[in-house]
């Protein structure tokens, strides 16, 4: 016998158990047409309790995603107190507000969602110790940070005239970020060497030492902060092991800026003990250190993980694990509301110099690495004291960037070595003339 539809508390149920988001978006695309008003939900909620939701204005879509949900306030990230969650029951954050007991004290908050990958800026444990839910959004803009190392090297093999096929690049650190970097430079033919020791405890990947990951070519780092527990990332890289790096290492952090010694990585740069250096994170952000900033190569106001994608991405996670602690069932993900891309489409030449400035060129189109560097530049103009306030606003103005994947590349079907690599790093591709 056929089994009875789900009725609307039954789907809520299944819903709210759905451990993967892509998983739950595709179901909430399919469900679009028929998924409930926001009124509807609105009365749902009120037979309950009303809700009173403080958010980091930074966040995109907030206000889309918790239409509904109870009473919405938006605040700075950086300046969000006490004093402004004493009758709140939920907070949604990203990885400028720090979360603790001097915050979260006496206030009602039952449950906090930060739309970052990170979790450094959360005492988890006291979360937990106060039976105060949680949710961040690991991996959510982990494609757009990969991205944004491709984007570095391909700028600096065109300035500097080298081919980045045949080098090694160390990866330290082979989570969601580190695992993505290593399929795409892969794919322009780099050699990816693999540090990562709670993962060699597992055997899930060829591990190598640090100082022998440090010896490559190139060397990115992808490691979240830690300060204690076996294998704590607090200045990893410091005057000690900065030396295992060659004078012609390429050295890239895009993953926090205390995994790195500010002074020890000055004083390597001064000294021409390192190669060129790309710097997307900061120690003391927003407060950084500007004689590093003006000695390294290319430097960003903490934006690698900034596509228009990937935040959409951690705010729908935050939202989906909001639902799910409120037994509501989700009617909102970032396809309803995304623009469509600047780029949809890219045609290559027939005869371009080489796959990889066929590559740096269609990169370039949807993501130029060096504005983000001029615009950081262009703080140097101003007086020290007022670079902090500045540094932020780049970060929440920035330009909407989008994912490789939104841009469809056409290119000649004999080129078939250069489409295979323009798919692997993301892209979609179709067939021109032969």
């Amino acid at each position: 016998m056929q089994s009875p539809p789900e009725n609307r508390a039954e789907r809520c149920e299944r819903i709210s158990n759905t451990q993967d988001p892509l998983e739950a978006s595709c179901y909430y695309t399919y469900r679009q047409s028929e998924s409930r008003s926001i009124n509807e939900k609105a009365e749902h909620l009120l037979m309950k309790k009303q809700l009173r939701i403080v958010a980091g204005e930074n966040i995109p879509y907030v206000e889309e995603a918790v239409q509904g949900l109870g009473d919405l306030i938006l605040l700075p990230g950086r300046s969000i107190r006490s004093v402004d969650l004493h009758d709140t029951n939920i907070l949604l954050i990203r990885s400028i507000t720090p979360v603790n007991e001097a915050l979260l004290k006496n206030t009602p908050v039952e449950f906090v969602g930060s739309a970052s990958a990170g979790t450094d800026h959360i005492d988890t444990a006291y979360l937990q110790s106060q039976n105060i839910g949680f949710a961040s959004a690991s991996g959510s803009n982990a494609n757009s940070v990969a991205e944004y190392v491709i984007a570095a090297l391909l700028l600096l093999a065109n300035q500097q005239h080298f081919s980045l096929e045949g080098k090694t690049i160390g990866i330290v650190g082979v989570g969601n970020i580190g695992k993505l970097v290593q399929h795409k430079t892969k794919a322009l033919g780099m050699r990816p060497i693999l540090n990562d020791p709670f993962l060699a405890e597992t055997g899930q990947i060829d591990h190598r030492s640090l100082e022998e990951t440090l010896g490559c070519d190139v060397v990115t780092v992808h490691t979240p902060l830690t300060t204690d527990g076996p294998y704590p990332t607090h200045h990893l890289f410091n005057e000690h092991t900065l030396k295992w790096l060659k004078p012609t290492t390429i050295f890239i952090n895009a993953a926090r800026g205390e995994v790195v010694d500010t002074q020890a990585l000055l004083d390597a740069i001064t000294h021409q003990q390192i190669g060129p250096t790309i710097i997307d994170v900061w120690e003391d952000e927003p407060a950084i250190n500007w004689d590093l900033f003006q000695a390294v190569t290319l430097g960003t106001p903490h934006i690698a993980g900034h596509s228009l994608d990937g935040k959409a991405n951690g705010t729908f996670m935050i939202y989906a694990a909001l639902c799910k602690h409120l037994g509501v069932e989700p009617s909102w993900n970032p396809t309803q509301v995304l623009p469509p891309p600047i780029v949809p489409l890219f045609e290559i030449p027939a005869n371009p110099s080489s796959n990889q400035e066929a590559i740096r060129e269609v990169v370039t189109q949807c993501y130029d690495i060096q504005a983000d560097y001029h615009r950081m530049q262009a703080l140097l103009a101003s007086p020290p004291h007022e670079r902090p306030p500045l540094f932020d606003a780049l970060r929440k103005n920035y330009p909407i960037r989008r994912e490789y994947h939104r841009t469809t590349v056409k290119l000649a079907k004999r080129m078939s070595q250069l489409r295979k690599i323009v798919a692997e790093l993301g892209f979609s591709t179709i067939g021109g003339e032969n």
